[in-house]
């Protein structure tokens, strides 16, 4: 049976480990590649729901982070409207409309 070094067996715990933060979990849900937001970046009061006020304020936080990080702001013009995602009319995005758009957003993408 082959030995396993010391280093070998630190470095997947230390992966592990950085696996776990809440930061790269959230990283994991979106997907690689993919960079887009989850439904909590946007509920910022987190009841749930995602009102056309946390919408705006979460994507304006969003395009702020990434124009900061000197991102490109490639189809921006194109991002979704509330009102695309709300396709209930209600006036409130809730999760599972947020999720159904994003699917929707990636087969398009493909």
């Amino acid at each position: 049976m082959k030995k396993i070094a010391f280093s070998q067996i630190a470095a997947v715990m230390a992966v592990g480990i950085a696996l776990s933060s809440p930061a790269l979990a959230q990283d994991a849900q979106r997907g690689v590649g993919m960079n887009m937001p989850v439904f909590s970046d946007c509920d910022l009061n987190g009841d749930g729901k995602i009102t056309e006020d946390e919408f705006a304020k979460a994507r304006s936080e969003r395009v702020a982070k990434r124009a900061q990080e000197g991102r490109q702001m490639k189809n921006l013009a194109n991002a979704p409207s509330f009102a695309d995602i709300d396709v209930d009319d209600n006036g409130k995005i809730d999760a599972d409309e947020f999720a159904a758009h994003q699917v929707k957003h990636r087969r398009q993408t493909k």
